[in-house]
């Protein structure tokens, strides 16, 4: 039913707000027979601001407005937002808004007001992405507080925001950040339309969006990539890429994540060109060892004994004397051990979860030795790997699963297993993609200028040059 009359919209707002307890609707006369109505949450809104803002100048307005300026006129905030119909002023109250409306001219007038109260986080390092040098600002749970924290840091009118709101519960507001010009406008499109596909009664974090950003068929490489740092996403917007900011969340999406990016870290920029290359190498080192140190141990320890020196093989002959399993029961146990210890360490407090993840990892490796349930050799081999893994966060998980994989691949097949599962693993990763961009760009299709800011960490003069690895620009396309 269409709202014509202040009266049918204050019907309409308590038979909707029925059994809220904290909805709050009441009326203002600032004089004979004209009546205001202020509607709005009180547990969401500031209470000091609206009785200072709206109440107390309404109160003391002392006239009767003729037309809708003047009305608006009498409220002193920035904010005002004049609402076209009850449907939309319904929202803007279950957003933490206060809605004022009355008659004016014989026809209703809503009018919003940001009261939403300032409960809630501040700005803090994150803890999932500590940094010995650099900004030490992280996103919260306020949307509009993380635009801000991105709008600091890149001053242009080319800064583009869509919000789309998102959840049927929920309502939650989803903003797609990006620079026009810059970014690819099909990407952004893509992005959008991913979005507006969700049908869901409730979106409460990123990760919600994160489902439908990606393709229909789950991979184990995730192709979207999060972060809690503004200046992170900031350089990763200047690069071409979309942003997506969920309210209600402090991790922000961006959009395409290349497999690259897992090497590279914000810090690297503020180190010295060797050794943050350094660092990078020692990153893709750890990403092999991870995934095929405890295959590689033992498919040469089943499978190709001649290939060990007389030593070395002894040495570990001896020390797996006297233990009841084989060497893929050993190493599996061992592994899936270290991830519970992992898994354990992360739900537990903080207060204890660090602690508790050291202690229970000497505790065990020595015990499982002690007891002869496991052997030296393999707790070293499963420590280096558990050790290696935390070098790529993003890819800690997929790593876990790709490793059992690789194992059985090892115990059927030795080294040839082993084989075969890298090269089904480059193929899977040559033929994904992220949003229209190669997921191993710059390494294939082999991109020369986009290597500079891959592996490879180049002097600022380089890669003041370089071409943009994420959408490089065509030959005579205009700057």
């Amino acid at each position: 039913m269409e709202i014509l009359t202040s009266q049918q919209a204050k019907t309409s707002f308590e038979r909707d707000f029925s059994g809220c307890g904290d909805f709050n609707l009441r009326f203002i006369e600032p004089s004979d027979g004209f009546y205001i109505y202020l509607a709005n949450i009180g547990n969401f809104s500031d209470r000091t601001f609206i009785s200072e803002t709206i109440i107390k100048p309404l109160t003391h307005m002392g006239g009767t407005p003729s037309t809708k300026k003047e009305f608006f006129g009498v409220i002193a905030s920035s904010e005002l937002s004049d609402i076209p119909n009850y449907k939309e002023a319904k929202e803007k109250v279950l957003s933490g808004c206060a809605v004022i409306f009355t008659d004016i001219g014989g026809e209703v007038v809503f009018l919003a007001i940001p009261a939403k109260n300032g409960n809630g986080r501040s700005v803090s390092e994150p803890d999932s992405e500590v940094v010995v040098r650099g900004p030490r600002e992280g996103f919260i749970e306020n949307a509009e507080d993380n635009i801000a924290l991105i709008r600091k840091r890149i001053r242009t009118e080319k800064l583009k925001i869509i919000t789309l709101n998102c959840g049927t519960f929920t309502k939650t507001s989803v903003n797609i950040l990006y620079i026009d010009g810059v970014a690819n406008p099909d990407m952004v499109k893509r992005v959008k339309k991913s979005i507006e596909k969700m049908k869901m009664p409730a979106v409460i974090d990123s990760g919600y969006v994160e489902h439908y950003l990606q393709k229909n068929i789950p991979s184990l490489f995730t192709n979207v990539g999060n972060s809690e740092k503004p200046d992170k996403v900031a350089a990763k917007l200047i690069e071409g890429r979309a942003a997506v900011i969920c309210d209600g969340s402090p991790v922000v999406l961006t959009v395409p994540y290349l497999f690259v990016e897992s090497l590279q870290s914000a810090e690297d920029y503020l180190k010295t060109p060797y050794y943050a290359t350094f660092i990078r190498c020692i990153r893709l080192i750890s990403i092999f060892i991870s995934l095929y140190l405890p295959s590689l141990y033992l498919a040469l320890l089943e499978h190709h004994t001649s290939s060990i020196p007389y030593k070395l093989y002894k040495t570990v002959i001896e020390a797996r004397q006297d233990i009841p399993f084989g060497i893929f029961g050993e190493l599996v146990v061992i592994l899936l051990i270290f991830e519970l210890i992992r898994e354990v360490g992360i739900r537990m407090p903080r207060a204890v979860g660090d602690a508790v993840g050291i202690v229970a990892g000497l505790i065990l490796g020595d015990a499982a030795v002690s007891a002869g349930i496991a052997s030296p050799p393999v707790i070293m081999v499963a420590a280096l790997t558990a050790v290696s893994s935390f070098s790529m966060p993003p890819y800690m998980n997929s790593i876990m699963l790709v490793r059992l994989l690789n194992l059985i691949a090892a115990k059927l097949f030795g080294i040839e297993g082993i084989v075969i599962s890298v090269t089904f693993l480059f193929i899977a990763l040559c033929r994904k993609e992220s949003f229209g961009i190669p997921y191993l760009s710059p390494f294939t299709p082999i991109n020369p200028k986009g290597l500079t800011d891959a592996v490879l960490t180049v002097p600022k003069e380089a890669l003041s040059h370089a071409e943009n690895e994420i959408y490089p620009k065509k030959k005579g396309a205009s700057e």
